[in-house]
């Protein structure tokens, strides 16, 4: 019986790009009187849980206003006109990623 060699291709799946490095926004020191936008993932437990973060958000932390936005999908990225909608009108933006 003869042996036969097979070759393995092993890939790498981290990116050949390399991310630009940023640093942290400048922050402020409370939420009142802030804008804030919340981002869904569409997991099962994101609504609720990020539904009751606006209402705290608002009656204890003193936003102005919450923006709710849902993703498409969980595991696809957030289309940029959601981004740039959320950027234009949000002091502060929080992607929920629930489970």
């Amino acid at each position: 019986m003869s042996e036969t060699l097979r070759t393995i291709e092993i890939l790498d799946p981290r990116s050949e790009e390399v991310p630009e490095e940023r640093g942290l926004a400048p922050g402020f020191p409370d939420l009142r009187g802030r804008v804030v936008g919340l981002l869904e993932n569409r997991k099962h437990h994101a609504e609720p849980f990020l539904r009751e973060l606006e209402e705290l958000l608002v009656n204890v932390y003193g936003a102005k206003e919450v923006i709710y936005a849902t993703k498409f999908s969980y595991s696809a990225p957030c289309p940029q006109e959601t981004l740039d909608s959320l950027s234009a009108r949000c002091d502060a933006i929080i992607h929920g990623v629930v489970d």
